[in-house]
C-alpha cells in the first residue's frame, strides 16, 4: 500500500486479533486516530489501537463457522460472520457480518456490515448496511476501485426542516465517503403523506436526483447535481425537494425537505457508480 498524501506511515500487516500494524518504511509504529481512520480502519480509543475487525474469542475465525456456507478456495470469514454465503475465490468478510452474500473473486464485506450482497464480479467491497454491489474488476489493483452499488435510505418528516434519510432506517447510519474517488449517483425519492397533520393520506411527491460527487483524500466533497420532478405536484399532491449532500465528515446521502405540519414517510432508492483511483487528490 502507498503512503497517503501528507502521512509518513502506512499499514504493514493485520495481526490475528484484528490490530493494524503500521510502518514508517523501516520500523513498526503505532498509528493515532487520524491516521488510522485515514486508511479506512476504526480506532479503538479504549485500547489505543487501530482495528481492521473486532476480535471475538467466542466465535471461530474460520470458514467453518456455524450457519455459514463457504464454497471455493482461499475464502476467509473473520470472527462474528454469521448466516453468510461465500462462493468463489479470495473473498473476505472482515467480521461481525450477518446475513450476507459474497460471490466472485477478491471481493470483501467490511467489518460490521450486515445484510449486504456482493453478487458478482471481482475486486468489489460492501461498506454500507444492506448494500448490493457489482464488482468492476478494480483494474486488478485493489478492491473498490470500480464498482456499481445500490443502497436504500428512508425516514420521516413532520415539517419543512431538511432531514437526512437513514441507510436501512438505522439510527445515525448514512452512506460512507470514499477518498480519492468520483461517484456518480441517481436517486429516486418518494415521499408519501401519511394523513397525520395537514393534507390527505396518499398524496405524494416523486423526484429524481442525478449527478456526481468528488471526494478528495481528506474526504472534502464537491457536488454537481440536478433534480427532476418525475410527477408534478399538481398530479401527485405534494411539492417536495431532495438533494445529495454531506451528512458528517465521513458520510453523505439524500436529504429531503417536506411540508409544514405534514407527516411524510420517505424512501430513496440510490444507485452509485464509483471510480476510485490510487493517486491522491
Amino acid at each position: 500500500m502507498e503512503f497517503k498524501k501528507g502521512l509518513t506511515i502506512k499499514p504493514k500487516v493485520i495481526n490475528s486479533v484484528g490490530e493494524v500494524i503500521f510502518t514508517d518504511g523501516t520500523n513498526d509504529v503505532v498509528a493515532n486516530q487520524r491516521v488510522c481512520e485515514a486508511y479506512g480502519y476504526r480506532y479503538n480509543a479504549g485500547k489505543g489501537t487501530c482495528e481492521a475487525f473486532i476480535y471475538n474469542t467466542k466465535i471461530n475465525r474460520t470458514s467453518n463457522d456455524v450457519h455459514n456456507i463457504i464454497k471455493g478456495s482461499k475464502n476467509t470469514t473473520n470472527s462474528g460472520t454469521e448466516n453468510t454465503f461465500v462462493l468463489g475465490k479470495n473473498n473476505t468478510t472482515f467480521g461481525e457480518n450477518k446475513n450476507s452474500i459474497v460471490i466472485g473473486e477478491n471481493n470483501q464485506i467490511a467489518n460490521q456490515i450486515n445484510n449486504a450482497a456482493v453478487i458478482s464480479g471481482t475486486y468489489a467491497e460492501a461498506t454500507n448496511q444492506g448494500e448490493f454491489v457489482l464488482g468492476g474488476g478494480g483494474f486488478n489493483e485493489a478492491v473498490g476501485m470500480a464498482q456499481t452499488s445500490i443502497i436504500q435510505q428512508s425516514g420521516n418528516t413532520t415539517d419543512g426542516t431538511e432531514t437526512s434519510l437513514l441507510t436501512q432506517y438505522l439510527p445515525l447510519t448514512y452512506i460512507q465517503k470514499v477518498p480519492n474517488s468520483v461517484i456518480g449517483f441517481e436517486a429516486n425519492v418518494i415521499g408519501v403523506n401519511t394523513g397525520v397533520g395537514e393534507g390527505n393520506a396518499g398524496e405524494y411527491g416523486y423526484v429524481q436526483v442525478t449527478g456526481a460527487v468528488k471526494f478528495t483524500n481528506g474526504l472534502a466533497s464537491t457536488y454537481h447535481q440536478s433534480t427532476t420532478h418525475i410527477v408534478q405536484s399538481g398530479h401527485s399532491g405534494m411539492n417536495i425537494t431532495a438533494q445529495m449532500k454531506d451528512v458528517t465528515a465521513t458520510s453523505f446521502g439524500i436529504a429531503v425537505t417536506g411540508l409544514e405540519e405534514t407527516f411524510i414517510q420517505w424512501t430513496a432508492d440510490i444507485k452509485l457508480w464509483r471510480n476510485n483511483i490510487q493517486q491522491t487528490f
